[in-house]
């Protein structure tokens, strides 16, 4: 069957059990999304956002999508629900409107103007299923004027079952408030994820986003940043590692809108077996944009001959005052510093493991919560030494 078909069909079949399980806001937008994505369907690798991932492939198996059709009266707060599908058109891309036409879950995290959130929220997804399983959710962040919040989500999944998720995340940032947002996917190989993620930064607004690829099967993350507001800001960090016969691919775009507008970007990936990384990072900056100062970079470590990595940085200016770089490199595991280690009684397996650490560790020393940060470093160090099969990780 046509893998758009088959989503169609589901749709109509249950569309009565899908709205009754789910707050007023999110059916108000379902009609337009299932028009969308029967004009649109999956995205194909000739629309230039997605010519590193085969998106038909990934959703054209069977999986259960559990549906509750459970009546509810819930919504969410006015003050909220007017912000709900603003950000993530689903005119323009069909997995949003997929998401968009059956998701039932949605986390909203609604931050008042000028309050500080003392401790971060954290958010754990841990799937389970007896059969291969679809889960769609959304997430909607909104900080008013001077508020912060930090978000830590973490994606997990039992071995030994099928999984596809698609999530969008929507996020408000108001004049001059914060927003931290970090993602971090520690699931399993027969994994299947798409994130899709819009933010919105106002004037004098600063937004975070730190994406974390380490264990899954096919990742697809989605980054789209308006800085809207004079003075906003934006870092974007990335870090993946993968082995096997992974696919993490990771598109961003940045639009500067306004003047005085700051963006920094930093990607780096460590592909190794017969694994595949993918990065191609947008930075518009529009007529009016005066004062932009931003920075892109994308360094990758490619470590068999079997791997694959494939980098497309991005810059595009209609404004004349500004300071805009951008640039990607692809490496191997330097000889010398293996020789030289070698040298020093360490075996060739720890060597590389040691220098895989050493070149992710950049990323990570750029995340400003030191609880998180040490945490990261632990979780890439055991992914690393998972990686090289060795008795520490078979002891612990």
């Amino acid at each position: 069957m046509d893998a758009t078909k088959q989503y169609i069909d589901l749709f109509q079949q249950e569309r009565q059990r899908i709205d009754n399980g789910a707050p007023r806001t999110l059916n108000r937008l379902r009609d337009d999304a299932l028009a969308a994505f029967c004009r649109l369907g999956f995205p194909s690798r000739r629309i230039e956002r997605y010519k590193y991932t085969d998106v038909a492939q990934a959703f054209e198996p069977n999986y259960g999508v559990k549906i509750s059709g459970t009546p509810t009266a819930d919504d969410l707060p006015q003050a909220v629900a007017r912000s709900y599908g603003s950000l993530a058109s689903v005119d323009t891309d069909g997995i949003v409107a997929l998401n968009t036409m059956l998701a039932q879950d949605i986390t909203v995290i609604h931050v008042p103007a000028s309050t500080c959130k003392e401790h971060p929220v954290q958010l754990t997804n841990t799937l389970h299923s007896t059969a291969p399983l679809m889960h769609n959710r959304r997430l909607l962040i909104v900080a008013e004027a001077g508020a912060k919040v930090q978000v830590i989500q973490t994606d997990k999944a039992d071995d030994g079952q099928d999984f596809l998720t698609t999530q969008v995340t929507e996020v408000i940032v108001g004049q001059g408030a914060e927003v931290e947002f970090y993602d971090i996917e520690d699931s399993s190989d027969r994994c299947h994820r798409f994130h899709h993620f819009f933010a919105r930064v106002e004037a004098g607004g600063r937004l975070t986003h730190a994406a974390f690829s380490l264990a899954g099967g096919l990742s697809r993350n989605q980054t789209d940043i308006v800085l809207a507001g004079e003075g906003a800001a934006a870092t974007l960090l990335g870090s993946a590692i993968t082995s096997g016969s992974q696919h993490v691919d990771n598109n961003t775009l940045i639009d500067h809108q306004a003047p005085a507008c700051t963006s920094r970007e930093l990607y780096k990936y460590v592909v190794d077996q017969q694994s595949a990384g993918a990065f191609a990072g947008r930075v518009l900056v529009r007529e009016g944009a005066e004062k932009t100062d931003s920075i892109e970079r994308n360094a990758n470590l490619v470590c068999t001959d079997e791997a694959h990595m494939w980098t497309q940085p991005m810059l595009e200016i209609y404004a004349d005052d500004v300071q805009c770089s951008h640039g990607s490199t692809v490496g191997q595991i330097n000889a010398d510093a293996l020789f030289y280690m070698r040298q020093r009684g360490i075996s060739d397996a720890d060597a590389r493991m040691l220098l895989k650490q050493a070149f992710a560790s950049e990323v990570l020393s750029e995340v400003p919560l030191e609880a998180l940060q040490l945490r990261l470093t632990a979780l890439v160090e055991k992914r690393f030494r998972n990686c090289e099969d060795c008795k520490f990780c078979k002891n612990n």
